[in-house]
């Protein structure tokens, strides 16, 4: 494919997991309170995933007298949040000293423990320690093994993007979006070589709720330039051009009666990020503003007589597939958009971060009870019910639907620690219902 305009979902090679230098000194590592029925598949399903290595068990409370030395994988089966920093350390250590992807930790987590995952996910996010790892959730140890594929591949950066609650407002406090899955840190590898590169101008495409404002501010931190600054094209055009003109370009004084100058988006951005969301919206009086700024790289305040240079890098972002943007856009509009296109795959497709959005939700919500009993976890059938959800509304949907089934649990005097089937159904019947819905063809999906 040589069109400039190219959906990147996943790079050749991304899924081998073939150490550089393989060398057999039992460097797969099962770590469990005590050795199960389970534990005898779970190592050999990490030595077939390394030919010519050897896979050896270690008791939990081994850990301090054993430390994990020269490692390519451990899978960490059901430890506290105490072990579970200890081991985070260690493997941390080796991951700064070999800065090859290696050492990678999978965290294998009772489904009836959930709640504890996420509020430790949160503190090591907090700490900035989030890193190297990859998520399972299990209610028999048995099934731990037949999710160990694709979860062992090299892993570059952070588990986490670090980003304030309101980007342009000072002192909001954070929030901390996942990345779990191999799908999506494919996708935050990509944009990261995109910013290293000095590339201008980015469109996300994802349908909504997959995370396409936190990508953008990703790609913002790599960039680490300027000022994030977003606009939301759908909600902000007004249809008339001087107030789109002075929103994105700014205006000088007296070009608007009453109103003092104005710096546009564009201006204050710097040399960092403008990240018009909703993009689909860029048409009629957007796109005619927009046009010089895409076509030349310079703007016109609205009112002035000296034009400016573009110095900040363009994100764009839509729910809607690329077909359906180049059918709103006259072709020479759509060709002067000059994007590399991304696509962010749906959430059903990302189980890692589906694990990560339910264990923070439920941690969350725990944080917040007083009163009320808040679920320990979820039960194996309520977990059905999510991992076969088809999550039309992305992670949007699920923190509401796990937000509806916490309060119904907890509100009901519960007599069982985890959440059950029946409150997951409810949620998911307001949520994420079954039948139809007229928009359900509207948006993009990868």
């Amino acid at each position: 494919m040589t069109s400039a305009f190219m959906i990147f979902n996943r790079r050749k090679g991304e899924e081998e997991a073939v150490p550089a230098d393989p060398v057999a000194s039992e460097r797969l590592v099962v770590v469990a309170p005590a050795p199960t029925a389970a534990t005898p598949a779970l190592l050999s399903a990490l030595q077939n995933a390394f030919p010519g290595e050897q896979a050896r068990f270690v008791p939990s409370d081994a850990l301090s007298r054993s430390p994990l030395m020269n490692v390519l994988a451990v899978v960490a089966v059901g430890q506290s949040p105490e072990a579970l920093t200890t081991i985070l350390e260690q493997i941390l250590t080796q991951r700064e000293a070999r800065k090859d992807g290696f050492p990678v930790l999978v965290l294998a987590q009772p489904l009836a423990k959930l709640t504890t995952l996420g509020k430790w996910l949160y503190d090591q996010a907090v700490a900035q320690k989030l890193a190297g790892i990859r998520l399972i959730g299990y209610s028999a140890e048995e099934e731990i093994s037949s999710q160990l594929e694709g979860k062992l591949a090299p892993l570059h950066g952070s588990n986490f993007i670090r980003m304030p609650l309101a980007p342009e407002v000072e002192n909001s406090g954070y929030k901390y979006f996942y990345i779990f899955s191999p799908e999506l840190q494919t996708i935050v590898a990509l944009l990261g070589e995109l910013a290293d590169n000095n590339m201008m101008r980015v469109y996300l495409l994802g349908a909504p709720g997959t995370g396409k404002t936190s990508l953008a501010y990703y790609f913002y931190l790599r960039r680490a330039k300027g000022n994030f600054v977003t606009v939301n094209l759908s909600s902000e055009n007004t249809g008339d051009k001087g107030s789109m003109k002075s929103l994105l370009c700014g205006h000088v004084t007296g070009a608007i009666p009453g109103a003092p100058s104005r710096e546009g988006a564009l201006s204050f951005a710097r040399d960092g990020v403008c990240f018009l969301d909703e993009s689909h919206g860029a048409t009629g009086t957007v796109m005619q503003v927009l046009m010089e700024v895409l076509e030349s790289g310079q703007f016109l305040p609205f009112g002035a007589t000296a034009k400016r240079m573009l110095e900040c890098a363009v994100i764009f972002a839509s729910n809607r597939s690329w077909e359906t943007l180049r059918g709103m856009m006259h072709l020479d509009e759509h060709a002067r958009l000059g994007a590399t296109a991304v696509g962010i795959p749906d959430l059903v497709k990302r189980e890692g971060d589906k694990l990560a959005v339910l264990a923070s939700t439920l941690a969350t919500f725990q944080s917040k009870c007083t009163t009320w009993k808040a679920p320990e976890g979820i039960s194996a059938e309520a977990w059905k019910l999510i991992n076969t959800c088809p999550w039309k509304g992305n992670t949007r949907t699920l923190i509401r639907v796990a937000e509806m089934a916490c309060v119904r649990y907890a509100s009901t005097n519960p007599t069982s620690p985890t959440l059950g089937a029946a409150e997951i159904a409810e949620g998911l019947s307001f949520w994420e219902p079954e039948t139809e819905h007229m928009d359900d063809n509207l948006y993009t999906h990868y």
